[in-house]
């Protein structure tokens, strides 16, 4: 009697620490902990956004970043360092690209195997953040702005060549020389690497930069550069060559020596974050096939024939939100805008990785019924009669069920559109006014000939 007394003791505490252990995570994920500083981004209200991000981060002002990184404060820098964009304060926003640049590795599923998708338990987000291959390139990309509009070059160099170094390990490929295509992920980079190039003196190697960003998508903008650099460069290619034959002309009343370039990089909307959704198991196991462990599938359905497991956790990325296109206009005059779609870039991401991240859900699931039967066992054969066994391990397995937190941290302040106007202008001083979902902002800039500047105008709302 008391060895049975014991028995019962020792799984009822296993049982209670399960209960409790979902009962303490919960369902809130890290996209519902920052949905605060994203409702106040909506509401056109940065410095509120600050304020949650640094309460998150568990600072008292932007001025103050943690130390040591804990697992998620790399990812909430990030977040931070574009609200900072938004309120014009370069030098922090650049500060916190940097500290978390240094923190963050990729997540690169080229790379993931069946075994390294098994290691998953609990949850995805157990471990310290890994950002997407986009993620990394828009992160030094971002940051080229932070340089260049306080006219740092050299700050700018050194962004460019960290993007150059993210965008060549990307193309090589995997271990089995599969290569893969990072399609428009590196549009801007490119173009902001060249202009900093070019400001540089470096011609031929702002025409490589250029011809990087033209070959995944044609950039009007770059006509009047690329006509002007191709004649005292030996650097030349088909595309190059093409676009400065069909550029505008320059406006009337410029002159080549006299001029400064205005380049004005507009930053709006956001990508959509990710949230947790339920998926039903059948659904799960027909997306993940491909990605999962040997005989794991064959156990998955066994599970879900006993009537065990009906549905998995999952990560999903939130709806799209549609953008109109803003209207720049520089001394009263409207200038057309090259966009490149960032929010496009993150779903096609999201997509090829769908499979992967699915079959890390199985795998959970597949273990946690492992964990329940085994618990059942444990109860001995005394507990079969009174059902002791089945209600231990239904217990056990529906309190990891609601443990399991699908891993919804993403870069969520990473705009969804960023805009490209290029133009010459005469020296001196400059109206440039940008108009995004019915809002103003207006900057005055005073160029000087032949030299190059930078405008930023930052807008992170959704509405």
């Amino acid at each position: 009697m008391l060895a049975r007394r014991r028995r019962r003791w020792r799984w009822g505490r296993a049982v209670f620490a399960v209960v409790f252990l979902a009962s303490i995570l919960g369902c809130k994920t890290f996209s519902d902990s920052t949905a605060g500083a994203r409702t106040a981004l909506d509401a056109n209200q940065p410095q509120e956004a600050l304020k949650a991000i640094n309460g998150a981060l568990k600072v008292r002002s932007a001025d103050e970043t943690p130390s040591p990184l804990r697992k998620n404060d790399a990812l909430l820098l990030l977040d931070r360092a574009m609200i900072l964009q938004e309120l014009r304060d370069y030098e922090k926003s650049s500060r916190d690209f940097q500290t978390a640049d240094k923190a963050i590795e990729i997540l690169d599923f080229s790379r993931t195997t069946a075994n390294e998708i098994s290691r998953y338990l609990f949850t995805d987000s157990a471990g310290p953040y890994k950002a997407r291959p986009y993620e990394k390139l828009m992160l030094n990309s971002l940051n080229m702005v932070n340089y260049l509009v306080r006219d740092n070059l050299e700050g700018a160099k050194v962004e460019a060549r960290r993007f150059t170094v993210m965008r060549d390990y990307l193309l090589r490929g995997n271990d089995e020389g599969e290569k893969r295509d990072i399609g428009e992920a590196g549009v801007v980079g490119s173009y902001l690497a060249g202009f900093t190039f070019q400001e540089s003196g470096q011609r031929e190697e702002a025409l490589r930069y250029y011809d990087e960003a033209l070959q995944a998508k044609t950039i009007q903008s770059l006509a009047g550069p690329v006509r002007e650099l191709l004649p005292r460069s030996g650097f030349r290619t088909e595309r190059l060559e093409a676009l400065s034959k069909e550029g505008s002309k320059p406006a009337a009343g410029s002159s080549a020596r006299g001029d400064a370039e205005l380049l004005i990089v507009v930053s709006y909307g956001r990508v959509p974050a990710m949230v947790a959704k339920r998926l039903p198991i059948g659904l799960a196991l027909t997306l993940a096939a491909a990605f999962l462990p040997p005989g794991t599938g064959q156990q998955a359905r066994r599970l879900a024939g006993q009537g065990l497991v009906t549905w998995i956790n999952f990560p999903e990325l939130g709806p799209s939100v549609r953008y109109a296109s803003p209207l720049v206009t520089v001394d009263n005059v409207a200038q057309p805008v090259d966009l490149v779609n960032i929010d496009a870039i993150a779903r096609k991401s999201w997509e090829d990785s769908k499979g992967q991240v699915i079959a890390a859900a199985v795998v959970r699931m597949v273990a946690r019924a492992a964990i329940g039967a085994g618990v059942g066992v444990a109860t001995g054969q005394a507990s079969k009669r009174s059902g002791l066994g089945v209600l231990a391990a239904l217990v056990t397995q529906g309190g990891l069920a609601a443990a399991d937190k699908p891993d919804t941290r993403s870069w969520a302040t990473l705009p969804a559109r960023i805009g490209l106007v290029r133009l010459r202008l005469p020296a001196g001083m400059h109206q440039v006014a940008v108009e995004i979902a019915g809002r103003r902002y207006v900057t005055d800039v005073d160029l000087i000939g032949g030299q190059g500047a930078v405008v930023d105008f930052t807008d992170l709302s959704q509405s």
